[in-house]
């Protein structure tokens, strides 16, 4: 069963993420956990505001790009699942604002790393999208090099560790809203020989993905999607 949204969604990015939100709950033949927009507060409500403090205290100058994609609830997520008996797809994102993950979702707080250069690397990840609901371990993560303006994205898991995307920020938070979450999808936009035991273990639900979701939402491309995934099996 869905939530309902806590929030009026009315910047760019909050629009299009409120139709996502409004396609899963909709979508016939998903079981929906959740699919909601979190509560703001005032210190994560002003973009300029938040731009400043990410520029000033924390050394990141992010470009119009990233700008163009804030939003303001604190969290954007949703949780759901095929209703197919015997499907194996299901799906989770859980968008933290942006601020909040820079400020306090350190990666090395979770894991340190092995060497000296995973330490460095971990010490500058932050995780902006995780699976609280399902409990994989995956996440997506933004690296918080001093002066970027355009931040690395990484993806965890358990596994294999961090690994580079090929996406930037505003192309993740476009994918979840295309992909809507479902389970590994990431994995396509990493390196195919990051397609180990991680990726083994979602694609019977990517494949079902790129089978359903030309026909649950037919307003979105998966071409490239299913291009990358066949590139992978």
């Amino acid at each position: 069963m869905a939530d309902d949204n806590d929030t009026t969604l009315g910047l760019p990015f909050e629009q299009r993420a409120e139709r996502a939100l409004r396609e899963i709950v909709e979508a016939s033949g998903l079981d929906v956990e959740r699919a909601r927009a979190g509560e703001t507060s005032p210190v994560l409500e002003e973009p300029a505001e938040v731009f400043r403090t990410l520029a000033e205290d924390e050394g990141l100058p992010l470009s119009e790009r990233v700008r163009g994609h804030f939003f303001r609830p604190g969290l954007i997520e949703a949780h759901w699942r095929s209703g197919r008996p015997g499907s194996r797809m299901a799906g989770e994102f859980s968008l933290t604002h942006i601020l909040r993950a820079v400020v306090e979702n350190h990666m090395d707080a979770i894991w340190e790393g092995e060497d000296d250069w995973e330490r460095d690397l971990y010490g500058q990840l932050r995780f902006f999208d995780d699976t609280p609901g399902s409990g994989t371990g995956r996440m997506a993560l933004l690296r918080a090099a001093p002066g970027a303006a355009d931040p690395e994205v990484w993806f965890f898991d358990t596994r294999q560790g961090a690994m580079p995307m090929e996406l930037d920020y505003p192309g993740y938070l476009d994918a979840v809203l295309v992909t809507k979450g479902v389970m590994g999808w990431q994995y396509l936009y990493c390196e195919p020989a990051y397609s180990g035991l991680g990726f083994a273990s979602v694609s019977a639900g990517l494949e079902e993905m790129a089978q359903t979701f030309p026909v649950l939402f037919p307003h979105h491309d998966y071409t490239d999607l299913r291009t990358r995934l066949e590139e992978r099996l």
